[in-house]
């Protein structure tokens, strides 16, 4: 285990955070050079993920992967940002030179599973941070919502368009890629 008293002071580059060994019960990211924590997810956010991997990979044409949390770079220029979603669509020429992360301009697809604690992160933060890494679709799988529990974006210009996605249950997707599901089929909820 490691310990995070030996954090640099100030906002880190992607050199020091490279340089960190941080706890792995825990899932870090850096924000603007400024580390954040938050819990690993629970059985039932990885139930979610799981499912959803495992359906975008069953749909998504040649070329394209789904993998379950990597690092993206946002931000490379200094104060950086590195997020850890929860599903990242990339195409397979970014594993040719085997990197640690991938950068956004890598990124199809970003799919981030609302925890406890993280909604506001998930739908203002990140929404703002992907659109302007220029990451061209992000959905957002939020369970626990009463209402808009699967949102789908667009990157329109330099800002996300809600495109329409879950109709009464059924989650209907063209882009990036055609999809036809029951929400259901990822939560176990009706």
């Amino acid at each position: 285990m490691s310990d995070i008293a030996h954090v640099p002071p100030g906002l880190l580059t992607l050199e020091q955070w490279d340089a960190l060994e941080l706890d792995p019960t825990r899932r870090w990211e850096l924000s603007e050079g400024t580390l954040t924590m938050s819990p690993r997810p629970q059985l039932w956010h990885q139930r979610i993920s799981k499912r959803l991997t495992r359906l975008l990979d069953d749909h998504l044409p040649d070329g394209l992967e789904a993998l379950p949390e990597i690092e993206v770079i946002t931000r490379a220029a200094f104060p950086p940002s590195v997020r850890d979603p929860d599903i990242v669509v990339v195409p397979d020429r970014v594993f040719e030179h085997r990197p640690v992360r991938v950068a956004a301009t890598d990124v199809v697809l970003v799919v981030e599973i609302v925890s406890p604690g993280s909604r506001g992160t998930d739908h203002v933060m990140k929404l703002h941070e992907y659109a302007a890494a220029g990451i061209a679709h992000y959905w957002i799988v939020d369970p626990d919502a009463p209402a808009d529990r699967f949102l789908a974006y667009r990157l329109d210009s330099e800002i996300y368009r809600r495109a329409t996605a879950l109709d009464a249950g059924r989650v209907r997707l063209n882009e990036p890629v055609t999809m036809d599901f029951l929400l259901e089929d990822l939560t176990g909820r009706g």
